[in-house]
């Protein structure tokens, strides 16, 4: 059964009012009849207790245990009253802590409700602080970006007061310079931002005092170069040096006049040129005149091939003597090394040559003149793309046209000492070699210059080419009528064997034109090779056509040929040059006619008895007289025979090569014409009862005559 304990609100009473619930106070025991309604209401609940079902299982009885179990619950309610009596101060204690909480409780309540609300305010109060800062934010970002923008602005144009008092009163040095940078920044800055910020004070203030320090500025730097450029007039100023070491290394206050004052540029620029054009020109018109003093003449218009060395009389003779190098005229030598600009780049200075007394040809002072023409003309390209082209007209095509013009002006009176000093030469030259030799060298000079990427020197280049080819054509004309002069007076008369000076002089002029022709391979060179060929060979034909004497004519031939190769072949040529297969293909058919004609003139016999025994239909025809006498005659002969055919090639032929090439040519006829007699012979007497009988003498074995034969092949 429930229970419920109330405990009276008032501390001082005493009596406790104890309400059993499920108990009647009335009475002690209930009726029989309600027990049975109790009984009955509480059999479905018993039915399904398990402790009910134990206990009826076991037999007991259940009001017996039913009243024990009252008793019981008797007893523990009296235990607990007693327990609650005992307690009862305690849980009055406990009942007022606990009012005493709720009171704390409630006050708490109350601080916390005020505290929420002061929360909220905070709350609010920090959204509003949020808000704040965040406009915050954005003004000074807004500040921060105004700033920077003011700040690049007033940097752009502000310039420093030291800056102002350098440019206005301070010396043009160093620390002007740098001052000038800074300055022409501004005024850059001031220019490019002027559309985008010309409403701003500060532009429209600085403006017109920017343009006052910039006239200040540029006045200042003008009389500075005007002083340092009037410091080249001095002929004995080295003006490279100046120019590197002043001029360029304040190169850009130049630079600001071209760009800020041109009026006071175009005045620099036009000083600078009439004292540089005056400066080269003295210089190189002193150079050119001690070149002329150091020539060496090589030839004169008596050096031609055609000319014997008997008819070089002058009827006046030389006002002038000349130092000659009739060495040269026609064997180049040692003179290409003038061609050699990679191994010895160095012009000739003429103090040192002055002391040595030392002679050169022309095409040397040519090259030395042009050397220093090529050198001084890069410095001074260099230096006007430096210092008179700005950086931003450098980029564009008028930055070149420009440095063209104002290169054109300062060179055209040295480029002109250039021309007249060609032209004075080949007015008076006659040597081919030293033309040829200054054509290459023209072509070497425009090639470095091409090389240097210095493009001021094409008009130069072409006119002295134009001036150099037609005298080089002239020259080898005058070469080849001289051949024609000498072959049209030449008498016929007993024939020297030996080549005339014209083939030798030929020879190395053409071994000397094809050296320098190597590795260029001009038309106009071979051309003019092909045509003095020509009239060599018609001269050498002519000389041997008029003798009587055909074998002297063919050894003049052979030898003349064999001259014009040895020389080609001592200046490295083979046969695939054009000019030595010519010479090889016509010595060679002289060498096989030389065969020939020595065969016949030794053993015409032999000769004549195969050629008519070959052109008969039947071998028997042939008479055994006549072959006995063919074979008496070249057993009785054949040893002396050979031995003279020797003997006239060693006295007709000093050159062992061709000696060798043409003995061993006559021999190999012999032994081809005596091998065929052998065979005709042989079917001639093959039949002991043939007709005309059997032969009366045995010819010698062709195995003897080859064994004699190779006795004279270590004579030469």
């Amino acid at each position: 059964m429930a229970r419920k304990a109330r405990i009276p609100p008032n501390n001082e009473q005493n009596d406790v009012d104890i309400v059993f619930e499920g108990f009647d106070t009335t009475a002690d025991e209930p009726t029989e009849q309600r027990r049975g309604e109790q009984e009955e209401q509480l059999l479905p609940d018993i039915e399904n207790d398990e402790l009910v079902k134990r206990i009826v299982t076991k037999g007991v009885d259940m009001r017996q245990y039913a009243r024990e179990i009252e008793q019981e619950l008797q007893e523990l309610e009296e235990s607990q009253l007693s327990s609650y009596e005992e307690n009862e101060s305690a849980l009055l204690e406990l009942d007022s802590e606990i009012k005493g909480c709720d009171e704390v409780l409630e006050n708490m309540e109350r601080l916390l409700v005020n505290f929420k609300s002061s929360l909220g305010n905070i709350n609010n109060d920090i959204q509003a602080l949020q808000s704040d800062s965040l406009s915050m934010s954005i003004r000074l970002k807004n500040r921060i970006v105004t700033e920077k923008q003011l700040g690049r602005i007033i940097q752009g144009i502000v310039v420093s007061p030291e800056s102002v008092r350098t440019i206005c009163d301070g010396e043009v040095n160093e620390k002007y310079l740098e001052c000038l940078i800074e300055v022409n920044k501004k005024i850059a800055y001031l220019r490019v931002h002027n559309r985008q910020h010309r409403k701003l004070k500060a532009f429209q203030e600085m403006q017109p005092e920017l343009e006052r320090l910039c006239l200040k500025a540029s006045s200042k730097i003008r009389e500075f170069l005007l002083e340092k450029i009037n410091d080249l007039r001095s002929l004995n100023t080295n003006a490279h040096i100046l120019q590197n070491s002043v001029l360029l290394k304040y190169r850009f206050f130049n630079h600001f006049l071209i760009e800020r004052h041109p009026e006071a540029a175009v005045e620099v620029r036009d000083t600078y040129i009439h004292i540089m054009r005056q400066y080269y020109l003295d210089h190189f018109e002193t150079y050119q005149r001690g070149l002329m003093k150091l020539e060496r003449a090589v030839a004169d218009r008596t050096d031609v091939i055609g000319m014997e060395e008997s008819n070089k009389i002058s009827l006046f003779g030389s006002t002038k003597p000349t130092a000659r190098d009739k060495n040269n005229v026609f064997n180049l030598g040692a003179r290409a090394s003038v061609l050699d600009i990679d191994d010895d780049p160095r012009a000739i200075v003429l103090s040192i040559a002055g002391d040595t007394n030392e002679k050169y040809p022309f095409e040397a002072l040519f090259r030395s003149y042009n050397l220093a023409l090529a050198d001084n003309a890069t410095a001074e390209y260099e230096f006007i793309m430096q210092f008179f082209v700005s950086p931003k007209a450098r980029q564009k095509i008028t930055g070149s046209d420009m440095a063209r013009m104002v290169f054109g002006h300062i060179y055209e009176p040295s480029i002109h000492v250039g021309e007249q000093f060609l032209k004075a030469y080949l007015e008076n030259t006659h040597d081919a070699l030293g033309v040829l030799l200054c054509i290459r060298i023209v072509s070497q000079i425009a090639a470095e210059l091409q090389r240097r990427l210095v493009p001021v020197l094409e008009s130069y280049v072409n006119l002295s080419n134009m001036q150099l080819w037609p005298r080089f054509q002239a020259i080898l004309d005058s070469h080849i009528e001289s051949i024609k002069r000498l072959a049209s007076y030449r008498a016929k008369a007993k024939i020297d064997t030996q080549p005339p000076a014209t083939v030798r002089r030929y020879a190395e002029l053409a071994a000397s034109l094809l050296r320098l022709n190597h590795g260029y391979n001009t038309h106009v060179v071979a051309l003019s090779l092909a045509r003095l060929r020509a009239e060599v060979q018609a001269y050498i034909t002519h000389i041997a056509n008029g003798s009587s004497d055909k074998h002297a004519s063919h050894v003049f031939l052979v030898n003349s040929y064999d001259l014009t190769l040895t020389v080609l072949y001592e200046n490295g040529f083979t046969e695939r040059e054009e000019e030595v297969s010519n010479w090889k293909q016509e010595l060679t058919g002289t060498v096989v006619e030389f065969a020939e004609l020595e065969l016949e003139k030794h053993f015409g016999y032999l000769k004549q008895f195969v050629v008519n025994a070959e052109q008969q239909s039947d071998i028997g025809q042939i008479g055994t007289e006549t072959i006995n006498e063919a074979v008496r005659t070249f057993n009785a002969e054949w040893r002396n025979q050979i031995a003279a055919i020797n003997s006239s090639i060693i006295q007709s032929f000093s050159n062992f090569r061709t000696g060798t090439e043409i003995l061993h040519a006559v021999l190999g006829q012999l032994i081809i014409y005596y091998t065929r007699f052998h065979s005709l012979y042989d079917k001639r007497f093959a039949r002991r009862n043939g007709s005309g009988g059997g032969a009366m003498s045995q010819p010698v074995g062709v195995q003897n005559v080859m064994v004699e034969i190779k006795k004279y092949r270590s004579n030469f």
